[in-house]
């Protein structure tokens, strides 16, 4: 042969394998079969196929390695896998395994596997798989009961675009594994697969789907509740909570559990709550409950809720022997009940509370109740009934089975010095605790008694005051400046007052400027009292009538000014011979301007006396007549009253003695 045939050979050799790979690589992978687990008796065989093999069927043949027996068809599928029953041949002896590949009238034969079936064993993916995180660790757990390795790999959720981190191979015998030294505040995505340790040749199991892994709740839930009162016994409670700040809060839901309807002891529970609020309708009596928050990695502590009962702000009643209370309980425990309990510190509701059993006739269990009851404890008592599903309470009350005096005095008063002064003090103290008050409070007692000055050892009748039961302070007024007293307090129901409490005050002393004022103004109102009495013991001396003349009265109806004598002169007009040196001598000149302008003003000239006594004057001369007019005899002395601003007054007399007294 020489060079040519030889290339010209191998070139065909070479076509022949490329068509040989071209054709094969349309037909199924060879087949790959096992069991799923150690004791199995069914057998999974599966290939790998092209898109183009889609509709075609296959068919799985075997024969014994080594051997010329003609093989032997387990079956035939349209899927790419198909189950075999285990028997002798294909658990123990080592067999060639293959499939084919059927379309229309071509057909495609894979390579063949060569096996024992026995060794193989391929598990499947961990299932169920439940994640717990404690500081840096993460423990994995699923479902599987028998040993195997364990293979993990896993990244942070941040650093989705690196490559994976895989855990060696470790061998588990209880289905859970711990991966050590993550970082706490960060969250990871993994995967995992396992294998068997007990066979000869084991397989892989397939990869779990990826997995998030959310970091731990370090915190519980932080619960607010409102409550909204319809006034008919019924309360709509709202609950709501905060959400977790990421990356905690991936895939977080709640469980939740409250105790709603009173008459059972069995609570309702909300489980997997994936909201953050949820509003339910209880009625008057005390709500109970606990949430907590849960993810893949575990759950929070648990946050209680306890939402108070509605009790009475206000005394209500006793339980009188001849009366039966309450009015509104009816039969059947399911929709009606009667709870009642202690008020140890009148608001808080015990851990314990009584609920009523229908044994017999309500009549008997009122009765029976009543018996149960301590004397001096306050109680409360409520009546529920469910209607269309809602509950609510249909009466509530307050109670004592009797009362008593209280047992205790009011807490000590709380600074009163600072709220002293010299005439009042505000005390304040603290109310008597409820199990002391051993009744309903009507009032507190509020007495006080003044021992005098610092000085003195004397001591006063002492007065009392009633406060308001409510009010936990009191005002003393009208207190005497600079004294002692003594403070007593007490509680009162209707059964009477309790013991008492007392405290000592002093009273700021006035300070010494006002003394001063207190002390003149007592002088000045000794002055006013002397001075009235001297007026009424020497009254005041009478003053003169002068009557005035029917002619000034005329001509000077007028005028309102009052005028001044300012100087008094007698004449004798008897005489024949006036002496001239005494007319000389009087002379009135005008001092003031005149009120009237249409009288003539004195004052431009001296004018002598003689011409202001003529008769033809025409002056202002103001003639003052005797008051007995009618007598024919006109004595001869004339009075004459001269005034600064120029008025003359003549006046008659009868005789000179009548006018020779000075005015």
């Amino acid at each position: 042969m020489d060079a040519k045939e030889h290339w010209f050979l191998q070139g065909f050799l070479v076509l022949a394998m490329v068509i040989a790979q071209g054709a094969t690589s349309k037909c199924p992978s060879s087949p790959l079969c096992y069991k799923k687990t150690e004791s199995a008796t069914i057998y999974t065989c599966e290939w790998e196929t092209s898109e183009s093999m889609k509709n075609a069927t296959y068919e799985l043949f075997y024969s014994r390695s080594n051997s010329t027996e003609s093989r032997t068809s387990l079956g035939s599928s349209r899927k790419s896998y198909i189950c075999v029953q285990d028997n002798t041949v294909l658990n123990k002896a080592l067999v060639d395994i293959w499939v084919v590949a059927y379309m229309g009238n071509c057909s495609c034969q894979s390579l063949n596997t060569t096996v024992t079936l026995s060794e193989r064993v391929k598990y499947e993916a961990p299932q169920s798989m439940s994640m717990a995180r404690s500081s840096s660790n993460l423990t994995l757990s699923w479902d599987n009961k028998n040993d195997a390795v364990i293979e993990v790999k896993f990244r942070r959720l941040e650093e989705t675009s690196r490559t994976w981190t895989c855990s060696k191979p470790v061998l588990v015998c209880t289905a859970m594994v711990t991966l050590e030294n993550l970082q706490n505040q960060s969250a990871y995505q993994l995967q995992v697969r396992q294998m068997s340790k007990h066979v000869k040749h084991p397989l892989w199991s397939d990869w779990t789907p990826i997995l998030d892994v959310p970091t731990e709740i370090p915190n519980p839930p932080e619960v607010d509740w409102t409550v909204e009162d319809f006034n008919n016994g019924t309360r709509l409670l709202k609950l709501t909570w905060g959400t977790p700040p990421y990356p905690v809060s991936m895939q977080v839901n709640y469980n939740l559990s409250l105790h709603i309807w009173p008459c059972l002891l069995k609570r309702k529970n909300f489980t997997s709550v994936t909201t953050t609020e949820i509003s339910v309708y209880v009625t008057y009596s005390a709500v109970s409950g606990d949430i907590n928050a849960f993810n893949k990695v575990g759950k929070s502590s648990p946050t209680h809720i306890l939402v108070p009962a509605k009790h009475l702000t206000f005394p209500s009643k006793s339980w009188p022997n001849d009366r039966l209370i309450p009015l509104n309980y009816a039969h059947g425990f399911m929709k009606s009940c009667l709870e009642w309990y202690k008020l140890t510190d009148g608001e808080t509701r015990p851990e314990k509370v009584n609920r009523s059993k229908l044994n017999g006739t309500v009549e008997k269990k009122l009765k029976h109740i009543r018996e149960k009851m301590d004397d001096y404890v306050r109680y409360y008592y409520l009546v529920h009934k469910q209607t269309d599903g809602k509950p609510h309470s249909t009466e509530m009350c307050l109670m004592y089975k009797k009362e008593g005096a209280p047992s205790k005095a009011p807490d000590h008063f709380t600074a009163p010095i600072l709220n002293v002064t010299t005439n009042s003090a505000m005390l304040h103290w603290k109310p008597i605790p409820v199990p002391d008050q051993r009744g309903f409070l009507t009032h507190y007692e509020v007495c006080y008694t003044r021992r005098g000055p610092k000085n003195e050892s004397h001591i006063e009748t002492g007065k009392c005051h009633n406060s308001f039961a409510s009010k936990t302070e009191y005002l003393v007024q009208k207190l005497t400046p600079g004294s002692i007293y003594d403070i007593h307090l007490a509680g009162a129901t209707a059964a009477g007052s309790g013991p008492t409490t007392t405290i000592k005050i002093a009273t700021k002393p006035l300070p010494q400027s006002i003394i001063g004022w207190i002390i003149a103004g007592i002088i000045v109102l000794i002055a006013i009292l002397i001075t009235g009495l001297i007026f009424i013991i020497f009254p005041p001396i009478p003053r003169p009538v002068v009557v005035e003349s029917v002619n000034y009265r005329a001509r000077n109806q007028n005028m309102y000014e009052k005028e001044e004598v300012h100087e008094l002169q007698l004449h004798d007009n008897c005489s024949q011979e006036p002496n001239p040196e005494e007319d000389a001598v009087l002379e009135v000149s005008e001092t003031h301007e005149c009120e009237d302008t249409d009288e003539k003003c004195l004052g431009e000239s001296s004018t002598p006396v003689s011409d202001l006594l003529s008769p033809d004057y025409k002056g202002p001369v103001l003639r003052l007549e005797t008051p007995n007019s009618s007598q024919g005899e006109i004595d001869c002395m004339v009075t004459m009253l001269m005034y600064r601003n120029g008025l003359v007054f003549d006046m008659k007399a009868y005789s000179t003695e009548d006018v020779g007294i000075p005015l």
